[in-house]
């Protein structure tokens, strides 16, 4: 009994010292490691490092074409740590959260549209270090509710956690994003169940796996109640042989409920070969301006090739259509506006698009006058109970069904304008 308890003894004395004096020797170490990590972030700057005994703190300044915005740190040395979710061993744990003092005006203004004055950061960067050469990062954004004259919006937080090791080769985790409800004067305009995902990413080698799964979603809308289920998103990615990317997605809706007689969605998009600058050109394009606002001039400036198929079901039939483009850009400083020729946005392009539809599903749908246009045409060809068209460009060239047409032609059947 002697032996045991002078052995436990030794043990607990043995842990005790470890805690006290390993710190020193880690701290030292997390803070090279810091550095590190800090020189892989595009535009940061290292404010302050301030390292104790037990922890550090750090400041460090992230700028950006909108302004400079800071971020503050709170860092554990190892071997003990006090994590959100409970103590830990590890080598290291930080909390990073936004400086509501110093944030970036259009930041500061997005973030307050939702969350009205900012007395402490929404959101919180998690990273856990273990000791077996595995890091954590948890990203939380704070739930919120906000109301004003349009209505009450709620949101149930959200939270992507990204596992990797010490090199950041292979990085794997998953996401979820809270309730989102939208409701005016009582009643309910919005709502969606909570959203789930995995993520597998490859950085060297430029592999990417995203899946996100949404259950429910559903809207009042102008024609009606709209219901979505089941939705699924599968984006896959990876590096082509000349440093391009190859991407894919998919968009599942294979039960929809609404006033009109669609029942299923399918959308395939692959871009075969695009680099990272004209990609990151189109999503910022496309993503921070308004619909109404955006210059397509402007837009359509960088190449881009990409294959897209479309499958609609209905009560009436199916819908499909299949695009294949090979865009070249408007050249610099050549780009007129969109009214002086028809032609020109034809002449950077080679591709086609196949259409086929059920004549009921097309005859019974927001698009019957310009179907009926296309047909009195002779545009849009029938075949059995489907009516089709082909429509082939060649730099210029214009072909549908197989004849060559003037391309103002065209646009006037699909704008609805008859000739």
């Amino acid at each position: 009994m002697k032996l045991l308890r002078l052995t436990a003894i030794i043990v607990v004395a043995l842990a005790v010292a470890i805690t006290l004096t390993a710190p020193g020797f880690v701290g030292a170490k997390v803070a090279e490691v810091w550095q590190q990590q800090l020189a892989r972030l595009r535009g940061g700057e290292m404010a302050g490092y301030e390292r104790g005994w037990f922890g550090a703190s750090a400041r460090t300044r992230v700028a950006s074409g909108d302004g400079t915005t800071e971020l503050l740190s709170q860092i554990q040395h190892g071997p003990l740590l006090f994590t959100a979710g409970g103590p830990r061993i590890g080598v290291a744990y930080s909390r990073t959260r936004l400086s509501t003092e110093h944030l970036a005006k259009p930041l500061r203004t997005q973030l307050e549209q939702f969350y009205g004055r900012l007395e402490h950061s929404p959101v919180v960067l998690e990273s856990l270090v273990g000791v077996d050469n595995r890091v954590r990062n948890t990203v939380r954004l704070e739930p919120f509710t906000r109301s004003d004259r349009g209505g009450e919006l709620t949101f149930g937080g959200a939270e992507l956690v990204l596992d990797t090791d010490y090199s950041g080769a292979v990085i794997q985790g998953f996401l979820k994003v809270g309730q989102l409800r939208r409701e005016r004067g009582g009643r309910e305009e919005l709502v969606t169940d909570t959203v789930t995902g995995d993520i597998r990413l490859v950085p060297r080698q430029g592999d990417t796996e995203l899946s996100l799964y949404l259950p429910r979603l559903r809207a009042e809308t102008e024609s009606g109640p709209l219901e979505l289920r089941d939705l699924v998103l599968q984006v896959d990615g990876q590096l082509s042989p000349g440093g391009n990317l190859q991407l894919s997605s998919e968009l599942s809706l294979p039960q929809v409920q609404s006033a009109t007689p669609v029942t299923s969605v399918l959308h395939r998009l692959k871009l075969a070969d695009v680099s990272m600058a004209d990609l990151g050109h189109y999503i910022s394009a496309l993503a921070l301006t308004p619909a109404g606002r955006r210059d397509w001039q402007q837009i359509l400036v960088r190449p881009l090739k990409l294959q897209q198929q479309l499958v609609v079901e209905s009560v009436n039939g199916p819908i499909l259509m299949d695009l294949d483009a090979d865009w070249a850009g408007f050249a610099a400083g050549n780009r007129r506006s969109a009214a002086s020729a028809a032609d020109q946005w034809l002449a950077p392009l080679v591709g086609s698009v196949t259409f086929s539809a059920s004549e009921k599903a097309l005859l019974q749908s927001p698009l019957v006058a310009q179907a009926m246009l296309l047909r009195r045409y002779g545009l849009l060809l029938t075949s059995g109970d489907e009516l089709q068209m082909l429509v082939q460009v060649n730099r210029g060239k214009l072909m549908v069904n197989g004849q060559q047409l003037p391309p103002e032609a065209l646009l006037a059947a699909l704008l609805g304008r008859p000739g």
